[in-house]
């Protein structure tokens, strides 16, 4: 009982800081809900994220059409991850594995040299779209946004050694469940499956889950329950550090079914940077496609992501140690 409340003191008190930051003032440009899209043709090699390449590879996913577990359209956007991310200096491994009888799923991890002796920050998406056959969904935002940030993200960091070499990717099959929603027993089984192929022993230092973070005029809203003091701490400084509306990069006072969960349950500090999505028009259905997808929406979630991860190695650095642990309540649970 003591350790409860405790828990919903500690959110209380983390909400309450967040809601008191000062709103932040987005660039002249990004307007997320006016952002005018042209399809750039080519990657350009800029120091900086770049909104435009990320739409770019989120278009070229598209491209392929949906991409439910063990299709033709996964397999082969499987080979253009692992080309780019080749190209940016990464060392790539598939992982298969079958979570049932008669299906096989594929997830990629890439990593830059790992660090030797220390645990990575792992980066992560899922890449998987819902629905098969004929009933399939595009998943522009719900799918190939969170690849294609972090497919630019592997350029950016792959500039930087040392702090490339800190920090694993991995695009997870079989986020979706095969049911109508994800349940204890039905979907994540790529994160589920990392998280017992990798054992207690070598589990990374922290997590950050990128999902649905593309669409125009998006409401970010990390699940609060989910999210340690030491992630919350980050994710806030970061909002302010960069001049993002709190009003647009916010809380959702619960907790998700998402590729991070896996990782919590076993102990590391996770953060889910998703976009509001219960109650919207275009979740899991055919509306989810590259109309609703801003480059200036995909700029400003990898330029979260990199100050996340560099304030996350920063603090690592100095604490010469990972961070708390989670623990307590967890409540309101909804799946994505």
């Amino acid at each position: 009982m003591i350790a409860r409340r405790f828990q919903e003191m500690r959110l209380w008190v983390c909400a309450v800081a967040f809601a008191l930051l000062p709103s932040g003032c987005e660039r002249s440009g990004e307007v997320l809900v006016e952002a005018q899209n042209v399809r750039p043709s080519t990657i350009e090699d800029t120091t900086d994220f770049s909104g435009q390449n990320a739409y770019l590879h989120c278009a070229a996913i598209c491209d392929m059409g949906p991409r439910p577990t063990g299709s033709p359209a996964y397999a082969r956007q499987l080979d253009y991850l692992e080309r780019h991310l080749r190209a940016a200096g990464w060392r790539v491994q598939r992982d298969v594995f079958s979570p049932h009888a008669g299906r096989t799923m594929v997830n990629l991890r890439a990593e830059f040299g790992a660090e030797e002796g220390g645990r990575p920050l792992l980066v992560s998406c899922h890449i998987d779209t819902k629905g098969q056959g004929d009933e399939s969904i595009l998943g522009a935002d719900d799918g190939a946004s969170g690849a294609a940030v972090l497919l630019e993200l592997a350029r950016v960091l792959g500039r930087d050694f040392q702090t490339a070499r800190q920090v694993e990717l991995i695009f997870f099959d079989g986020e979706e469940s095969l049911g109508e929603r994800i349940t204890e027993e039905d979907g994540l089984y790529g994160s589920r499956y990392d998280v017992n192929r990798r054992g207690k022993g070598a589990m990374p230092d922290g997590v950050v889950n990128l999902d649905m973070v593309g669409g125009a005029g998006k409401i970010i809203a990390v699940p609060i329950m989910d999210t340690v003091p030491a992630m919350c701490d980050i994710y806030m400084e970061a909002v302010q550090e960069l001049g993002f509306s709190k009003d647009r990069w916010t809380y959702h006072l619960g907790s998700y079914w998402d590729d991070h969960r896996p990782y919590m349950e076993a102990g590391t500090p996770t953060l889910n940077i998703i976009a509001s999505f219960m109650g919207s028009n275009w979740w899991h259905n055919q509306r989810d496609n590259m109309q609703r997808i801003s480059a200036a929406s995909l700029d400003e979630s990898g330029r979260l992501a990199l100050k996340v991860i560099s304030l996350w190695l920063e603090k690592r650095t100095r604490a010469k140690g990972p961070c708390a642990q989670p623990g307590g309540a967890r409540e309101s649970n909804q799946s994505s």
